[in-house]
């Protein structure tokens, strides 16, 4: 790739989940003075909070979605039901998430007894529920900690094995102001490459620039955003192996430099 030019990369995580990735990106591109990284997260994490009664200490396994999964509901569970929850087995969907909670579970003046943190190498809900731990989980009792909506695949792929699965909510994603949206906008006018690892962030971006999406070119994470991105008009210039920050750079990396 011609680097003579200004090259704009778009980090489009929220807020909270996008230091590692910035700081890495700026590393990469460290001694190249035309390569800019800008930070213009594309969801608001906002605090969702429901009724939850039920007892966390008797659970067969506690799957946290995402990292703002922790976040959230650390901040909202008291400090016994956090201690209770994290007493049962502990799941994660990514490896950026288990090595959170992990984090969190090392400052705990008691350790839990059910670690390390386990999470799919196929990191989604199809690699998550081909984990061996899953294949005899008739009548146990699962809870997934989440964001309002996203897909229903894990929660019914537990259920079809025999499981009664409860869900806590705790956060909601939204789209940012309108005076950040304008911002978002005006990006488009420049030499970017969007990274977007969530259909969240694709959806999020499309309604932004109102579909006038021609030559916005994007980095994605995962197949099923590369069929979303493909069926709106998108151009995909590069796919990640995951949306972990380590996969994302290595794909940027790959991108510019070969």
């Amino acid at each position: 790739m011609e680097l003579s030019n200004p090259i704009n990369f778009i980090v489009t995580r929220p807020t909270n989940r996008a230091t590692n990735l910035v700081a890495g990106l700026n590393r990469l591109f460290d001694a190249q003075p035309t390569i800019q990284v800008i930070n213009s997260p594309l969801i608001v994490i906002a605090e969702y909070q429901e009724s939850f009664s039920d007892d966390f200490s008797a659970l067969d396994g506690v799957i946290f979605i995402s990292g703002n999964a922790i976040d959230q509901a650390k901040k909202q569970l008291s400090s016994i039901q956090w201690a209770q929850l994290l007493q049962n087995p502990l799941y994660a969907i990514g490896q950026q998430t288990a090595a959170l909670l992990q984090s969190d579970i090392n400052k705990l003046p008691k350790k839990p007894r059910n670690q390390p943190v386990k999470y799919p190498l196929q990191m989604n809900s199809e690699g998550f529920l081909a984990l061996p731990e899953l294949l005899n989980i008739k009548n146990q009792k699962w809870l997934i900690v989440k964001g309002l909506g996203g897909r229903n695949t894990l929660k019914a792929g537990l259920q079809s094995s025999g499981a009664k699965v409860l869900e806590l909510v705790v956060y909601q994603r939204k789209i940012p102001d309108l005076i950040a949206q304008k911002q978002i906008a005006s990006y488009n006018q420049l030499n970017a490459y969007w990274l977007i690892s969530s259909i969240e962030a694709l959806n999020h971006l499309y309604r932004i620039l109102q579909q006038k999406i021609q030559n916005c070119k994007i980095i994605v994470s995962s197949d099923r955003i590369a069929t979303e991105a493909n069926k709106k008009g998108f151009t995909i210039v590069a796919q990640a192996t995951d949306a972990s920050d380590q996969q994302l750079i290595k794909c940027v990396n790959h991108f510019i430099f070969n």
